[in-house]
């Protein structure tokens, strides 16, 4: 009898276990807890109050995760499991050092050691699923349960530290634009400065060939190179302070070859120097366009000056091609075309951002302004490397009227 007694009330206690750990079960299932079922059999429960709680973290737009001390961790929200790149199930059980840089984890421990009540915060690189490593700010808070847990809050920091990157960078742009303005003014004002002695020179050079006018004639051809090579700094001079005169275009018709042609006269003995071959290869009987002359002519200087700097190295045949061509009836086409080492994959999407360069003495303006003066026009600058070397700058400008007024 007294043996039947026993079995009944063994019985009766296994039947509220299995009843309690069906409930506990049931609850886990439906979310209304988080449990930890480890290897030897011990259950962590770490809330089974309040459900909205739960639904709150769960959804919240920053990290929450929830470990033991040894790093074990326990709980995952689903927007930490998006940070790293894992699902939940693959996250809870493991270790949170998994998820830090080497060289953070000696700090962390150094929290998980301390065991202080108070909320600390301090800022860690987080490491995801592919090994990229996030700045992130943690804050951490101990929980007493069953036993000692640790509460963390992740967030990412990229976007923050990305807006404090650009805002670096927009201020940098700044102050370089304000550097450029000043050496314009300077550069303006150098141009009136060098003008005077250039006259002055012109004035000499013709008061000597009046002087030994009808003898001489040696001395006479010397002057008579003193003043071609003056008037030609004259005009180098005029065009300069024109194109950093603050002053609204003038859109009138103009021939593009002839500007082509007159801007080539410029730059001539600067490729001489550089030992350069120019050509030009221009279309005959090309339509006007409606455009302003300094400015176009600021273009054609900056491209071909460029690809002077691109043929510098190069060990092929030095040579710039100019060409004009009709693309349609309603458009011309303008090519500069070089020899030179062309344009790298990495950098082709940005050559004509601001402020970008890969020379480094450039200031990474010329390209940018360029493309500007060309949409004003109503056309399209362009850049694209050659089949064989070097690289093709092309814009177009639209037909403007047919006869000058």
């Amino acid at each position: 009898m007294k043996v039947r007694t026993n079995h009944a009330k063994e019985n009766k206690e296994l039947r509220a276990r299995l009843a309690e750990a069906e409930e506990l079960l049931t609850a886990i299932k439906t979310g209304a807890v988080d449990a930890l079922i480890t290897e030897d059999r011990k259950i962590f429960i770490l809330k089974g109050a309040d459900y909205a709680y739960r639904v709150f973290v769960e959804n919240m737009n920053e990290g929450a995760i929830t470990l033991m001390l040894d790093g074990t961790v326990v709980y995952c929200n689903k927007f930490l499991a998006k940070m790293i790149g894992l699902p939940i199930k693959k996250i809870i059980g493991g270790s949170i050092f998994d998820f830090f840089g080497p060289d953070e984890i000696p700090r962390l421990k150094s929290i998980l050691r301390q065991r202080k009540n108070q909320i600390a915060q301090s800022e860690f690189l987080f490491k995801n699923n592919n090994k990229k490593l996030l700045p992130v700010l943690v804050s951490c808070n101990f929980l007493e349960l069953k036993e000692t847990a640790l509460c963390m809050v992740i967030t990412d920091l990229t976007e923050q530290r990305n807006a404090t990157f650009k805002i670096k960078e927009q201020r940098e742009e700044l102050l370089h634009l304000t550097r450029v303005g000043k050496l314009a003014e300077f550069t303006s004002s150098l141009a009136h400065e060098i003008s005077q002695p250039l006259t002055a020179i012109l004035a000499y050079a013709q008061a000597a060939q009046r002087l030994f006018e009808g003898r001489e004639p040696q001395l006479q051809q010397i002057m008579q190179y003193i003043i071609n090579d003056d008037l030609r700094a004259t005009g180098v001079i005029q065009r300069l302070r024109a194109l950093l005169k603050k002053t609204a275009p003038e859109m009138k018709p103009v021939y593009i070859n002839a500007l082509i042609s007159e801007t080539v006269l410029l730059i001539t003995s600067d490729a001489t120097i550089r030992n350069n071959v120019l050509k030009i290869e221009l279309e005959r009987n090309l339509p006007l366009v409606c455009g302003d002359r300094i400015q176009l002519q600021q273009v054609l200087l900056n491209l071909i000056s460029n690809s002077f700097d691109a043929i510098e190295r190069s060990r092929s045949a030095r040579s710039i091609v100019i060409r004009t061509s009709l693309k349609d009836t309603d458009t011309i086409i303008v090519e500069v075309r070089d020899s030179g080492c062309g344009i790298s994959k990495k950098d082709m999407p940005q050559i004509f951002t601001h402020f970008f360069t890969s020379k480094p003495d450039g200031l990474g303006m010329g390209l940018s302004i360029s493309r500007s003066i060309i949409e004003a026009h109503g056309g399209r600058l362009e850049a694209k490397n050659n089949p064989d070397s070097g690289a093709n700058f092309y814009f177009t400008l639209p037909v403007g009227k047919k006869d000058v007024s």
